[in-house]
């Protein structure tokens, strides 16, 4: 069973946090999820030049905004799993 680890303004935070996270990664990716196509042809990904030139991690944006699911979850619960393994109280 889970218990709470983080209390009221802590959890209040977190979700701040990851709030902030989210919409600061749509405003970096612009229309990007909005107009996202499928390529025509496909692009390796497994070269570094190629991950950088061709946005391979979809886009810089959509990484920080699922980051920042991450604060939602853990304040929406109220239960933070690094702060359980560490036993930060």
């Amino acid at each position: 069973m889970l218990r709470t680890n983080e209390m009221g303004l802590e959890r209040i935070l977190r979700t701040i946090l990851g709030l902030a996270l989210i919409i600061w990664g749509f405003q970096i990716s612009g229309n990007y999820w909005l107009d996202y196509t499928i390529p025509i042809y496909q692009v390796s990904c497994w070269e570094w030049s190629n991950f950088i030139s061709n946005a391979c991690l979809v886009e810089r944006g959509m990484t920080i905004a699922v980051v920042g699911l991450i604060p939602i979850f853990t304040g929406l619960l109220g239960w933070c799993p690094l702060k359980a393994t560490f036993g930060i109280k």
